[in-house]
């Protein structure tokens, strides 16, 4: 089977919707609110995210293939899958804020049904890690046949051990196409479950990968969510992102697959993780003599079986074994390998304390360039911001801090209430509270600026908009 099979036996009907939406908590403190795992290099030279479009455009059309993702990484989902394929930039759909994996799903159903009322669609999660593409692509062929037979097809993994992190599919009757029906899921299972799970034979691992004909699935979503499929139908009227807040919040999994019954999982002929612990980043690194996975500036001595990871500092490890260690430049996690699921509950706990740890790294991406918290304590906040050449900053107002910007290196175009100004290396201005005012790079080169901030309030979200060429004033 070649890998333009799908692109030439289905170009006309099939569309792919990959999902890029997720927190990805379990890898906490690497992954975070505003940087998940998706969008992260962990391992080789891409993102998860560009791994998943590289693979799908394999397959798919580029027309054909559409992202969803929420506002607030919309700007570098974008950048990301533009790197891999530029028609994609275009292609992005943002939420403005999750509604879990259904409403995504249907917010790009949009799309391919206004391309093809009899299309197929497959939905694929951005953070998986897949291996033997030319085996996954004759799995979607299998899937996209099943599928025109107005099945709803998902795709299943056998277990490799007893994982307790997974959802499972509990096979039915086997098919002469290779298939199975599906008794039921089972979400999760405790450890004793698992293990007879995977004795028996009796289960898949849930990859969270589908295929199925739009207009069945359209149906079902009428038939099992009436609130959700109201929202739908208002569309010609009410563009769907308008209604999003008060749609309900639910997976495609509880919504719909487990409440139909023409559901046939296809057994993966290819190597799947989903990355979705440390344990499996351990798992999948490159180990020592001494069976440890090190990444970053780490000194490891009588370490045994141990992932260390350091993006912070020198990393020192002494004496260790069957331990996960991630060092950031704000956040250390030390946690024993077999209560890798915990990390989950740390991000819990972090998030009840109200702990800016879960939401942003210090260097946060933004679509103008970064900025880094370098120090901050009551009443200041000092920070490097860095602007890509050519772009520009909102022109913005704050109600309760004040600014002071010293330019290290690159040149500024700056405006403090309609009075313009350029600075180079060692000149500063002072914005005061409540002025507008307005940071661009006219240069060639990146311009980096220290801001410090002082005031009683100093979060992000004390920005008042007027101009953005990013699209970001609110209406």
């Amino acid at each position: 089977m070649s890998d333009k099979s799908l692109k030439s036996a289905y170009a006309e009907e099939c569309h792919a919707i990959i999902l890029a939406g997720g927190s990805g908590t379990r890898l906490w403190p690497l992954s975070r609110n505003l940087l998940p795992k998706q969008l992260l290099v962990l391992g080789g030279e891409q993102t998860l995210l560009q791994q998943t479009v590289t693979r799908v455009l394999e397959a798919f059309e580029p027309s054909h293939v559409w992202v969803v993702t929420n506002e607030e990484h919309v700007f570098e989902v974008r950048k990301q899958v533009a790197s891999v394929e530029p028609a994609l930039e275009t292609q992005v759909l943002a939420e403005p804020m999750g509604r879990n994996t259904l409403p995504a799903i249907m917010l790009g159903l949009d799309k391919v049904v206004g391309e093809n009322s009899k299309a197929l669609a497959a939905v694929f999660p951005s953070d998986h890690l897949i291996g033997n593409s030319q085996a996954w692509i004759q799995d979607l062929v299998r899937a996209s046949k099943l599928a025109s037979q107005k099945r709803f097809v998902t795709f299943g993994v056998e277990p490799r051990g007893p994982e307790t992190g997974y959802g499972y599919i509990a096979l039915g009757e086997e098919l002469d196409s290779g298939a199975w029906t599906v008794k039921g899921f089972v979400e999760k299972p405790e450890l004793a479950r698992a293990e007879a799970f995977v004795r028996d034979g009796s289960h898949f691992w849930n990859s969270g990968m589908f295929l199925f004909r739009v207009k069945d699935f359209l149906t079902q979503v009428a038939k099992c969510q009436p609130e959700l499929w109201s929202w739908w139908m208002d569309r010609g009227e009410t563009p769907l992102v308008s209604g999003y807040r008060d749609i309900p919040n639910i997976s495609v999994d509880y919504g719909v697959v487990e409440k139909i019954d023409n559901i046939v999982v296809v057994k993966a002929g290819f190597d799947w993780d989903d990355l979705g612990s440390w344990e499996a980043m351990y798992r999948l690194g490159d180990k020592d003599e001494n069976g440890n996975v090190i990444q970053g500036d780490v000194l490891a001595m009588d370490c045994r079986n141990s992932l260390l990871i350091s993006e912070g500092g020198k990393l020192a490890v002494v004496g260790i074994e069957n331990m996960i260690m991630v060092q950031t430049r704000d956040a250390t996690l030390s946690c024993p390998m077999p209560r890798v699921q915990s990390v989950r509950d740390v991000v819990d706990r972090l998030k009840a304390e109200g702990s800016h740890l879960v939401e942003s790294h210090p260097t946060v991406v933004r679509p103008w360039g970064s900025y880094s918290v370098l120090e901050e304590g009551p009443h200041y906040k000092i920070k490097r911001i860095q602007v890509n050449p050519g772009a520009r900053l909102s022109s913005q107002m704050h109600h309760h801090r004040s600014e002071h910007w010293v330019v290290v290196d690159g040149t500024a175009e700056v405006e403090v209430d309609n009075e313009p100004r350029v600075l180079v290396e060692n000149q500063s201005v002072d914005i005061p509270k409540a002025s507008q005012h307005r940071l661009a790079n006219p240069g060639k080169v990146p311009l980096n600026i220290i801001e410090i901030q002082s005031g009683p309030y100093l979060e992000e979200d004390d920005i008042v908009r007027f101009d953005d060429v990013y699209g970001r004033v609110k209406k």
